[in-house]
């Protein structure tokens, strides 16, 4: 699940991707502060996971150094921690039991064959579609819930349980804990969110590397890998700055519109016609013409230059191996050239082809050697890559590419 979290870390620098923490704690009962054996913990969007022992303690070890920990157990609720590596002290994670009640009411307000309505629209937004998502499938769809409000133009879904899928394009079994699925068919606006944990059922599969390494080129977190080591230019990518301005011409015509329509239901009741033979400001024609300019786009946009890595970064701490950038505007980004040259046919289709990343909040993104980056909420990805940063193409954070 996103969350909002900026903590620095200290870790040893000059082997940042071999780097362990350990992260050891002990599961408890909120209630009666009883320990809880069996309970499952895992770094959300990895492969690192483990469960509690019959005295509730568990012990992970993770590379990163700000880590979003998951706790759930069946009949409790979940838990959410973010974390900073190294601790200084044992966790100790109390999880409530779950109101079996308010779960019913929940369910019961959802569509009754909403898989059969909805089931390829979820799939296709939150797996993926072509490619990888074709060899990657839901194994327990029917956890999956609808709700379509027709007045909002609203679809949401909840699962009752954690989504089971299995990718056999990449080689993991996929726990997904849907937080959010949202789609505004009015504003087109689409967000999914959720916890996830991956089980490796590929390893050494010549197969499996091959589709990992796809996914990584085309990931988001391959970029920010080259933006922390510096290398946009020799990792192929182009980068330029996007500005996007208010269209002025779209706002004087809402605002002209607007103070027309309302003249016409106040003073001449809806009337039209008789709002056009009463005054000479208006004619029907100007009016159309208003109409037209009203569909204009919102925003107006204006490529600048090239950039460099060093334009967008904030400040730098090479002792803690963290690195913060922000920026104004767009970074409007171009995918290697070179990709046109591979062998595969996603690297083939992706050459050339353009993502935009805007930053929601000015506090920037902390970036970590990895590539993995935080708060997650505020980077914004739209464009090209928003297909390949789908269920059926991701990979775990404690992914590492190969040469």
């Amino acid at each position: 699940m996103i969350r909002f979290y900026l903590f620095l870390a200290s870790i040893f620098f000059a082997h940042p991707l071999l780097a362990q923490h350990s992260i050891q704690g002990k599961i408890i009962n909120a209630d009666d502060r009883s320990p809880i054996a069996g309970a499952s913990i895992y770094i959300n969007n990895s492969s690192l996971g483990t469960s509690s022992n019959k005295e509730g303690l568990f012990t992970l070890h993770s590379p990163n150094r700000n880590v979003e920990l998951v706790v759930s157990n069946m009949g409790f609720e979940k838990r959410i921690l973010e974390i900073q590596l190294p601790l200084q002290h044992e966790l100790v994670i109390a999880i409530k039991e779950k109101s079996t009640a308010i779960e019913e009411v929940v369910v019961t307000n959802y569509l009754k064959d909403g898989w059969k309505e909805w089931g390829d629209f979820f799939i296709e937004n939150l797996i993926g579609q072509g490619d990888f998502a074709e060899e990657c499938k839901i194994l327990n769809h029917e956890v999956v819930k609808f709700r379509f409000d027709k007045k909002a133009n609203v679809l949401t879904a909840i699962c009752t349980e954690p989504l089971k899928i299995r990718n056999d394009a990449l080689g993991y079994e996929l726990t997904y804990d849907l937080g959010g699925f949202r789609m505004d068919f009015a504003s087109r606006m689409f967000l999914f969110e959720g916890y996830a944990f991956f089980k490796d059922i590929g390893k050494g599969r010549s197969k499996y590397k091959k589709n990992r390494n796809v996914s990584y080129l085309l990931s988001l977190n391959r970029f920010v890998r080259s933006t922390y080591n510096k290398q946009w230019e020799q990792d192929g990518y182009i980068v330029r700055k996007l500005v996007k301005e208010d269209n002025a011409v779209r706002l004087e015509a809402r605002q002209k519109y607007n103070a027309i329509l309302d003249s016409v239901q106040k003073k001449y009741r809806g009337n039209w016609n008789l709002f056009y033979v009463s005054q000479k400001d208006y004619t029907e024609d100007k009016v159309n013409t208003i109409r037209k300019q009203m569909t204009q786009p919102e925003k107006i946009s204006y490529l600048m230059g090239i950039m460099q890595p060093n334009e967008i970064i904030a400040a730098e701490d090479k002792e803690k191996g963290l690195m913060k950038i922000n920026y104004a505007d767009y970074l409007y980004i171009i995918y290697p050239a070179d990709f046109s040259k591979s062998k595969n046919k996603i690297l083939q289709k992706a050459a050339s082809e353009v993502s935009e990343l805007y930053i929601v909040e000015t506090d920037g993104i902390i970036i970590e050697p990895q590539g993995s980056y935080f708060p997650t909420a505020n980077w914004i990805l739209s464009g090209y890559a928003v297909g390949y940063s789908k269920l059926a193409y991701m990979l775990p954070l404690d992914y590492v590419p190969s040469d």
